[in-house]
């Protein structure tokens, strides 16, 4: 019933098994023995498409009903209980978890033995826009807002962004010494994360300062901007937390010290509903907590200039 469910709402065999983590194939032959069993044609496929039939409309709403109840049911149970339970099902940005997210997932797992967690890594677009019922997401973290009015956004965390640049690069462009400075320099562009990326905003002794600057080296992905700058191709800017132990190391050295980078939220977005699931609530309060231990949060000695 489930793969059925998936299948009707996504429009797409492959998205259903992706979503379940299961075979094409497998999904598949689960549709078919309902189908079998029922007696009834649920999709109507083709060579260029798939539709659900009248009949399989019917049976769609009488699968949902049947998942609310058993929904309904458990959280019941998981209420008197007082432990969140089930699937929890997280988007986060691919930098961010491959380094650090991991962690937290792990510490989050031993304090919530009764939920599993499924993490999936994948850039988040400025304003970009998730189904996330088409995608069975629970939770999305990103560092910008997204479009939906049925959405909810929680501030889990304010996380630091440096500018920083190897030494090689220093050695042969200069160092610069105001942000106007940068418009001279090639810089290295974080992608999607801003109104507009190439436009770094500096916070100064004299207020806030937009620089314009000249992209040599884009990315959406913040560790290839960490490698991109080690390799001494520009000036990077930067959440804190790709780029701390290569500070510590002296692989990338700060740039602009006096000024400084407004520190950016990272995020959580989940669907607006009557009640907060108890697991995503749960997960959300969570990572605020660990989000405001960790230590790639604090800022590194500088040195002078």
């Amino acid at each position: 019933m489930e793969s059925f469910v998936r299948v009707a709402r996504s429009g797409s065999f492959t998205a259903a098994a992706s979503q379940l983590g299961l075979s094409r194939a497998l999904i598949s032959r689960h549709v078919s023995d309902l189908e079998a069993r029922l007696g009834v044609r649920l999709i109507a496929r083709s060579t260029r498409s798939l539709s659900v039939t009248e009949e399989g409309a019917a049976y769609l709403r009488f699968c949902e009903q049947v998942f609310r109840d058993i929904e309904a049911n458990e959280q019941t149970i998981v209420r008197r209980r007082g432990e969140p339970a089930g699937l929890l099902k997280v988007l986060a940005p691919k930098s961010f978890g491959t380094l650090h997210l991991s962690d937290a997932i792990v510490a989050f797992a031993k304090v919530q033995p009764h939920l599993r967690v499924s993490l999936l890594l994948e850039n988040t677009p400025y304003s970009g826009s998730y189904d996330f019922a088409e995608r069975g997401l629970d939770v999305v973290l990103c560092f910008s807002t997204m479009r939906g009015a049925s959405l909810i956004t929680e501030d889990i965390g304010l996380l630091d962004w440096v500018v920083v640049a190897a030494p090689s690069y220093l050695a042969r462009a200069g160092r610069p010494q105001r942000p106007a400075d940068l418009a001279g320099h090639a810089c290295l562009v974080h992608l999607d994360v801003t109104p507009n990326d190439t436009v770094w905003r500096f916070e100064g002794p004299k207020g806030a300062t937009p620089v314009k600057v000249r992209g040599a080296f884009f990315s959406n992905a913040a560790l290839a901007l960490r490698k991109a700058a080690i390799a001494g191709l520009g000036v990077a800017l930067v959440p804190r937390y790709v780029v701390s132990d290569a500070l510590d190391a002296g692989a990338l050295v700060p740039v602009l010290p006096r000024y400084r980078i407004a520190p950016r939220p990272l995020l959580a977005i989940y669907p607006q509903t009557s009640a907060v699931p108890r697991k995503v609530q749960v997960f959300v309060d969570f990572m605020r907590g660990w989000i405001a231990e960790q230590d790639f949060q604090r800022p590194h000695a500088v040195a002078a200039e």
